[in-house]
């Protein structure tokens, strides 16, 4: 355990079931929050100030950077997304993008 007491930064956070540990329904309760650090480009950090501002300007509710990004990932992982067939970053993107802007 590191100086302060504190949980490793780096340590895992899904224990390891044997061969077969592909599981991966197994959730923290609803109310814990486990602190992760994410590197962001500015653009995507300018992004996500815009969105938080347009959510606080047309709704009054003041949104921060993480719970505009949970809920993203909710978003996500709500998602039925085949990637079999990805075979780059850039193929996931555009997979994400369909997912979460279907065309008619």
């Amino acid at each position: 355990m590191p100086k302060l007491g504190k949980k490793d930064l780096f340590s895992p956070t899904l224990e390891s079931k044997g061969p077969s540990a592909t599981d991966l329904h197994v959730s923290a309760p609803q109310g814990e929050a486990e602190k992760v650090m994410v590197m962001l480009t500015p653009r995507q950090v300018h992004e996500l100030d815009k969105v938080c501002l347009q959510i606080r300007q047309t709704t009054g509710i003041k949104v921060k950077r993480s719970m505009l990004l949970r809920a993203l990932i909710d978003g996500f992982l709500e998602t039925s997304i085949n990637y079999r067939d990805a075979r780059s970053l850039a193929d996931i993107t555009q997979k994400l993008i369909r997912a979460f802007n279907p065309r008619p």
